[in-house]
């Protein structure tokens, strides 16, 4: 492919994503595709305020630098709504998180959502720990899960990259009865996740998470450019199928 076809493509996409953007800041009624796993997410907080008992939020092992970035960015669109969601209601979240790069994230995220609730004073280290080293995935599965069984936590998010060692956590979680949600974008992890909950964010969905929580209309007019280019694909394959067979 050319300089200039790429080039040409480049800027089809940004002007479909303009216009998109435009419709829907227009106040044109835009209908995103149902995820059964982002319902899961909705109405945690107050699940947790119910219960008198905490959220627990765990990110994963994976780094802001790297490429693990894209998961981790979209499990921070989860962070950022929840911490908001809780301080707002006085019961901010229990973040846990297996990455260097990702504790002080979350513990800007936190104070962020404290700052907006005028509850700056109540920030708390201990809401934000840091379990072991992407290196060890399994001491950072066995913290979480110890920190599950100690803890009186209501419902267990995780969203992030994971590996094999989401099973322990999983299974803890199922001792305690805790309601789970999860989402990660790695193969093994979701063979897991999907045995232990129904509530499963199954790669893509994870990442478009954020237009879900946010809603603003540069995400939900992302959203739609892809199903746009999808469908293309779709119809070209079709297409050429139906060329050879001719």
């Amino acid at each position: 492919m050319t300089p200039i076809i790429v080039l040409a493509v480049i800027l089809v996409l940004g002007l479909l994503l303009f216009l998109l953007t435009r419709s829907v800041r227009a106040g044109r009624t835009t209908a995103l595709r149902p995820l059964i796993s982002y319902q899961g997410l909705t109405g945690q907080i107050g699940r947790a305020i119910e219960s008198g008992r905490q959220l627990h939020l765990t990110m994963g092992q994976g780094s802001l630098v790297g490429r693990t970035n894209p998961t981790s960015v979209s499990a921070t669109a989860v962070l950022n709504n929840l911490a908001k969601d809780g301080c707002a209601n006085g019961t901010p979240p229990l973040i846990t998180v297996g990455d260097g790069t990702l504790l002080p994230l979350a513990q800007g995220s936190l104070q962020n959502a404290l700052a907006l609730a005028r509850r700056s004073g109540d920030f708390d280290l201990s809401l934000t720990q840091f379990v072991a080293h992407n290196t060890d995935p399994f001491a950072y599965g066995g913290g979480v899960a110890t920190l599950l069984q100690q803890q009186r936590v209501a419902s267990n998010i995780m969203v992030g990259r994971f590996g094999p060692e989401l099973a322990i956590i999983a299974e803890a979680a199922n001792r305690q009865n805790i309601d789970q949600v999860i989402g990660t974008d790695d193969p093994t992890a979701l063979a897991v996740a999907t045995a232990a909950t129904e509530d499963v964010l199954i790669g893509e969905e994870l990442f478009a998470t954020s237009a879900y929580l946010e809603g603003k209309p540069s995400q939900i007019a992302s959203l739609q450019l892809q199903d746009i280019l999808r469908w293309i694909v779709v119809l070209f394959i079709l297409g050429t199928a139906v060329y050879q067979l001719i």
